[in-house]
C-alpha cells in the first residue's frame, strides 16, 4: 500500500507507516535540496574589563593607606582584644562547643570593607599594606610613650617594625600554599621576623653613622708629635718629681716584665740615659719627646728580648704623658692658665698615641710567633686583644664604648669555637696531622676518602676564621685610632617580632 503526499502542489506517493518528518524527508530528497542544518551562532566574547584609570588607582592606593593607618594605630588594642578572643576560643574548644568568638582585628578589617575601603589584593599589596601597618603601629607607639622603649632609637626601630611584617606576610603565603597549614604559616612568618627586624636595624645603623674616617697610625704619631710641640713652645716643662715618678715608674714596669739589666745591656743604657735626663730637674717636653725616642731605638735591637723590652719602655713614657694633669706641670711663659688648657688639649694625642703603640704591638705577630710558631696570624692577633683586655691598667686608656669593642675581637665571633675546632685538622697547622693523612692514604687508599675531606675542611676553617678574626680586629682597630667606636646598636630582634605580632596576616 502506498500514501500520497502532497508537497508544493504535486502528490508523492510513498510507503505507508512514514511519519510526515520522514516523508518530507524523502520528497526533498528526490527532488536534490535538503535543508541545511542551521550553523550555531557564535555567542558574543565576552568584553575585556578595563584596566582601571590613573585616578582609580589612586584612591585605590589612598584607601589602602587609609586601612594600613586605622589598623596601625589600633594595633595595640587589637592585640590585647585578639589573645582574649582566642583564650575564649581554645576555652570553648575544650568544652566541645563548636561557637567561635570573632577577633577585634577580622571585626575591625570587616567594618573597613562596609565603609567601603578596598582589601589588597595581590602579594606585594599584602606585603605593603602590613609594612605600612607596622611602621605606623611603631609610630604610633612612639608618640604615645616617648619616654619608653618605644620611643627610643626610632632610627633603627621604625626601619626593623616595618621590614619585618613587610618579608613576614609572603613567607606566611607561600608556607601556606606549600604545606595547607596556618599554624606553619604563622611559625614561618613569626620566624623570619626577627631576623629581618635585626638586619633592617643593622642597616639603618650604618646609614645613619656613615662612613667613619680613616686614622693611621703614622698620623696619630703626627698629631701627637705635633701636641708635643705645641706643648714645648710654650715652656711647659715636667716637674722635678713628676719627671722622678716616671722613672720609678719605667723601672717598676721593666721588673715585672723580667728585666735583668746584665741580659738586656741596651736597655739598661737607655734607661741610664732616661734617667740622666729626669735628673736636671724640670723636663722640657722636647726631651720627653727625646726619652721615647731613646726607647723606640730598642725596637730595631736584633735581640728578641731587647725589643720585647723596648716597647714596654715607650707604652710606659706614653701612658705616663697621656695622664699628666696640671699640677704635674710647671707653667710656662703663657702661665698657668694657658698651660692647663694646652695639656688638656694635647692629653687627647698623647692618649691617642699611647693606644696606637699598644695596637701596633698586637698587629707585631713576628715576636709572637716565634713563641709560637704553629699558632696562625689571626691567632695571635686575638691573643694580643686578650691580654689587652686583661690589663686593667692599660684599658683605663680607653672608654667603656672601646673596652667593648677590645672585649668583642678578644672573645671572637659565633661562629670562633665551631671553627677552632675545624681548624685544629687543618695539615698546615700541625705536621702530625699532615703525615697522618699521607700514611694512611699509602696504607690504605680508601681511607683517602675520608681524610681528604676533613683536611680540605679543616684548611677552609682555618682561612675563614682568620678571615673574620683579622675583619673584626681591623674594624676596632680603626675605631680605636679615630676615637669614633660607639656602644653597639641594641638588637632589633625583637622589635621585629613584635611588629609581625601586633600585624595580623593579611588574607
Amino acid at each position: 500500500m502506498a500514501t500520497v503526499y502532497e508537497y508544493q502542489g504535486i502528490s508523492y506517493e510513498l510507503p505507508d507507516g512514514l511519519t510526515n518528518e520522514a516523508a518530507l524527508t524523502r520528497i526533498k530528497a528526490s527532488l536534490g535540496s535538503v535543508t541545511p542544518t542551521p550553523a550555531p551562532t557564535p555567542s558574543p566574547a565576552p568584553a575585556e574589563a578595563a584596566s582601571p584609570g590613573f585616578v582609580d588607582q589612586l584612591k585605590r592606593q589612598a584607601g589602602l593607606a587609609g586601612r594600613a593607618v586605622v589598623q596601625g594605630l589600633s594595633a595595640p588594642v587589637n592585640i590585647v582584644g585578639d589573645f582574649a578572643s582566642g583564650a575564649a576560643n581554645l576555652a570553648a574548644m575544650g568544652m566541645g562547643l563548636n561557637a567561635r568568638v570573632p577577633t577585634m582585628s577580622q571585626m575591625q578589617s570587616r567594618g573597613l570593607t562596609k565603609l567601603g575601603l578596598p582589601e589588597p589584593a595581590t602579594t606585594s599589596e599584602r606585603a605593603a599594606q602590613a609594612g605600612m601597618q607596622g611602621l605606623v603601629s611603631a609610630g604610633g607607639m612612639a608618640a604615645a610613650l616617648p619616654k619608653t622603649i618605644f620611643g627610643a632609637d626610632l632610627v633603627r626601630q621604625l626601619p626593623a617594625a616595618t621590614a619585618a611584617p613587610m618579608v613576614a606576610q609572603p613567607v606566611a603565603e607561600v608556607t601556606k600554599d606549600v604545606t595547607g597549614s596556618d599554624l606553619a604559616a604563622f611559625v614561618a612568618s613569626v620566624g623570619v621576623s626577627g631576623a629581618v627586624g635585626q638586619n633592617a636595624g643593622k642597616l639603618a645603623d650604618r646609614i645613619a653613622t656613615g662612613k667613619q674616617p680613616v686614622v693611621t697610625m703614622e698620623q696619630v704619631r703626627q698629631n701627637a708629635q705635633r701636641a708635643y710641640t705645641k706643648v714645648s713652645d710654650l715652656g711647659i716643662k715636667l716637674t722635678a718629681d713628676n719627671a722622678n715618678n716616671l722613672v720609678g715608674k719605667l723601672k717598676t714596669r721593666l721588673d715585672a716584665k723580667d728585666y735583668i739589666p746584665e741580659n738586656a745591656a741596651p736597655v739598661k743604657n737607655v734607661l741610664d740615659k732616661i734617667e740622666s735626663i729626669a735628673a736636671r730637674g724640670d723636663v722640657s717636653f722636647d726631651n720627653v719627646d727625646k726619652m721615647r725616642s731613646l726607647a723606640n731605638t730598642l725596637k730595631g735591637d736584633k735581640d728578641q728580648n731587647v725589643r720585647r723590652l723596648g716597647s714596654e719602655l715607650i707604652a710606659g713614657i706614653d701612658e705616663h704623658v697621656a695622664a699628666l694633669k696640671p699640677r704635674d706641670v710647671s707653667a710656662g711663659a703663657g702661665g698657668i692658665d694657658e698651660a692647663v688648657r694646652t695639656i688638656a688639649s694635647a692629653r687627647k694625642d698623647f692618649r691617642n698615641v699611647s693606644r696606637a703603640s699598644m695596637l701596633e704591638n698586637i698587629l707585631d705577630v713576628a715576636e709572637a710567633r716565634a713563641l709560637n710558631p704553629t699558632a696562625s696570624e689571626s691567632e695571635l692577633i686575638r691573643q694580643g686583644f686578650i691580654t689587652l683586655a686583661a690589663n686593667k691598667n692599660k684599658l683605663a686608656l680607653f672608654n667603656e664604648a672601646e673596652r667593648n669593642a677590645i672585649r668583642s675581637v678578644a672573645k671572637g665571633g659565633s661562629l670562633d669555637p665551631l671553627l677552632t675546632l675545624a681548624a685544629k685538622f687543618n695539615p698546615q697547622r700541625s705536621q702530625l696531622i699532615a703525615a697522618g693523612g699521607v700514611g694512611g692514604g699509602v696504607a690504605s687508599p680508601e681511607s683517602l676518602m675520608y681524610t681528604v675531606p676533613i683536611a680540605a675542611a679543616g684548611f677552609t676553617a682555618d682561612k675563614l676564621q682568620a678571615l673574620l678574626r683579622r675583619q673584626n680586629a681591623e674594624r676596632a682597630m680603626g675605631g680605636l685610632l679615630s676615637g669614633t667606636t660607639t656602644m653597639p646598636a641594641p638588637s632589633q630582634y625583637n622589635r621585629g617580632l613584635l611588629s609581625t605580632l601586633m600585624t595580623p596576616l593579611q588574607e
